[in-house]
C-alpha cells in the first residue's frame, strides 16, 4: 500500500480543524487523545486523557496567543515537538491562527534551527520542553535568540525555560486569551511543511494527508470504537496520515507514545479495545520476539517503509493483517 498524494475525493473545506470542530459537534465528551501514564519518564509531565472539546478549547486558545504576533497569513510556525499532545496543539493551534506549521526533527542541531527561522522570515516557534535527553524549547530558544524573525517562542510541557512563554499554564487556565483570527485560506488548502535533519523538505497540503489517511482507513476497516496505537516519533506523510489524520477522520482514539516503551504498548492494548498499530518498520522484529504481532487486540498493523519480503522470513501477522507503507515519490 502507497501513501496516496493525489486526491481522488473532493476534500475541498476539510482539514484537521474541520474535522475537531465536526467531532466536537457529535462527541463532545469522548476521549480522542490518550497518553502513557509513565510518559512523564521522558516528558517531564505525566500523560493526559484529553477529549475532543479540550482539544478544541486548547487549540483555541492556543490559537488565540499566536494571535498576539500580529503575523500575516500564511507565516509559518516552526515546531519542535515529538509527535503526540503537543504537535497535534501545535499544529491545530496554527492552522486556526492562519498561519502555516512547519515540523522540524527531534535530531536537528542548535545551528540547523537557527538556519530553518532565518529561511522562515517572520515566524512563531513552539516546542516540547523535554523529550528523553533532549530539550527541544532551550534548542529554539537559543536559536532564535541569534534570529531577528521569530515574534513569539513558546514550550509545552513544565520547567520552560527563561524568554519561553509556558503554554501549559495558558492552555489549562481559565484566564483570558485573544480570540483567534478570522482566517481566509480555505481549510484543507493550508499547507504544512516538514524539514529533515538532512536538509530534505516535503510540503503536503491537508487534501494530500487526508487523501492518504482515507485510503489507509479502507485497507484497515478502522471506525470510532478503535484505537490508532502509534509507535511514530518523526512526523512524514506517513506517520501523520496514519496517525492523527487517521484517527480524526475515522473517529477512533488516539494513543501516540512519543518515545518507544514496551511497557506502554503492552498497556495500550490491555483493555481488549480493537487497535490498528502504526510502527516504523525497522521495529517489526522487535515486535515480533515481544510478542505484540498476533495479540488479539491488534486488529491491522500499519508497517512505515517496512523490510523487504525476503529479510524477514516469518511474516504471518495473526489475526490482524500487515499492511505496508510507502510514501509515493
Amino acid at each position: 500500500m502507497s501513501a496516496q498524494r493525489k486526491p481522488t475525493l473532493d476534500l475541498e473545506g476539510i482539514g484537521l480543524d474541520s474535522l475537531v470542530a465536526m467531532a466536537v459537534r457529535r462527541r463532545p465528551g469522548d476521549i480522542f487523545l490518550r497518553e502513557p501514564l509513565r510518559r512523564s519518564q521522558w516528558a517531564g509531565s505525566d500523560g493526559q486523557n484529553l477529549s475532543f472539546a479540550e482539544i478544541d478549547q486548547r487549540a483555541t486558545r492556543l490559537a488565540g496567543l499566536l494571535s498576539l504576533s500580529r503575523l500575516p497569513e500564511r507565516s509559518q510556525a516552526l515546531i519542535l515537538a515529538p509527535m503526540g499532545s503537543d504537535m497535534l496543539l501545535a499544529m491545530i493551534g496554527a492552522l486556526r491562527a492562519g498561519l502555516r506549521p512547519m515540523l522540524l526533527p527531534l535530531s536537528a542541531r542548535t545551528d540547523q534551527l537557527r538556519h530553518w527561522l532565518d529561511v522562515a522570515g517572520p515566524s512563531v516557534a513552539l516546542a516540547s520542553t523535554r523529550c528523553g535527553d533532549i530539550e527541544p524549547a532551550r534548542m529554539m530558544r537559543d536559536a532564535a535568540a541569534r534570529s531577528f524573525n521569530p515574534r513569539l517562542v513558546c514550550a509545552f510541557g513544565p520547567d520552560a525555560p527563561d524568554g519561553v512563554v509556558p503554554l501549559d499554564h495558558v492552555l489549562g487556565g481559565a484566564g483570558e486569551t485573544p480570540p483567534p483570527p478570522t482566517v481566509t485560506s480555505p481549510p484543507g488548502i493550508m499547507t504544512i511543511g516538514i524539514e529533515t535533519a538532512e536538509g530534505a523538505r516535503l510540503v503536503l497540503t491537508e487534501s494530500d494527508l487526508l487523501a492518504a489517511a482515507m485510503e489507509i482507513a479502507k485497507e484497515t476497516r478502522l471506525s470510532q470504537e478503535g484505537r490508532v496505537l502509534s509507535l511514530m516519533t518523526s512526523p512524514g506523510l506517513c506517520a501523520l496520515a496514519a496517525g492523527p489524520y487517521l484517527a480524526l477522520l475515522t473517529g477512533a482514539e488516539y494513543m501516540p507514545l512519543g518515545l518507544f516503551s514496551l511497557s506502554a504498548l503492552w498497556a495500550g492494548l490491555s483493555d481488549g479495545r480493537p487497535t490498528c498499530l502504526i510502527a516504523p518498520g525497522g521495529v517489526e522484529a522487535a515486535l515480533r520476539s515481544a510478542g505484540i504481532v498476533g495479540h488479539k487486540s491488534i486488529s491491522a498493523i500499519v508497517m512505515i517503509h517496512r523490510a523487504p519480503q525476503g529479510d524477514a522470513p516469518e511474516r504471518d501477522a495473526g489475526a490482524g493483517r500487515i499492511l505496508d507503507l510507502y510514501p509515493q515519490a
